[in-house]
């Protein structure tokens, strides 16, 4: 996205170009935890940290999220979209993105936000570690530690540290994760699982 579009959206969504924009892409579902991304965005803030949150997403926990934001006093500060065809756009308008799940296989939205040259602060759970060095590309941390989070995320208060990993996001999905490479990974593997087994001195 370009910068001037980029601009325009995180207008009208209400946030200035000053705002450091957490984004989180996923259903608000109980076990993705969006609460604990609310808790984060309260705490950078009394850091002095002018963190806000975009909630890319709708569901269940909607009602639950928006009281905790009412709780806290970041209702001004969280920004909810709803259900989005195409998400790329509002990732775009991020500066970081968090995944605070309790449960994860391997989060494909991780791999979209990386694409998009977006550093993540993951939880600690599923195939984080093979997508995200830590440093390197976004963070870790242990699931439901609210405070290794937020240690994480104010790292990346700094844009140019942000910037710098979000390239290196970029390049480990083209290395990694690109649909030419997991093609020929799956092929090897096939290959490898049709082969028949050879008995020692057989042809």
């Amino acid at each position: 996205m370009e910068s001037e579009e980029r601009r325009t959206l995180r207008s009208t969504l209400g946030f200035s170009d000053a705002d450091y924009v957490i984004g989180i892409s996923a259903v608000l579902r109980p076990e993705k935890n969006h609460v604990q991304l609310v808790d984060a965005v309260a705490m950078l803030r009394k850091l002095g940290i002018p963190a806000r949150a975009l909630l890319i997403g709708d569901g269940e926990m909607r009602t639950a999220v928006e009281a905790r934001t009412r709780e806290l006093n970041v209702e001004g500060d969280v920004v909810i979209t709803g259900l989005k065809q195409d998400v790329r756009p509002y990732i775009a308008a991020c500066d970081a993105m968090a995944l605070c799940s309790f449960t994860e296989a391997f989060s494909l939205a991780a791999i979209e936000a990386m694409a998009l040259r977006k550093p993540i602060v993951h939880s600690d759970i599923g195939g984080a570690a093979e997508m995200i060095v830590p440093g390197r590309n976004g963070f870790l941390f242990p699931v439901g530690d609210t405070k290794v989070l937020v240690d994480k995320l104010a790292i990346l208060a700094d844009r140019e540290v942000s910037r710098r990993m979000g390239n290196d996001a970029r390049e480990m999905v083209e290395r990694l994760f690109s649909e030419r490479t997991m093609v020929d990974r799956y092929e090897q593997m096939l290959l490898e699982l049709c082969a028949p087994a050879r008995a020692p001195g057989r042809r």
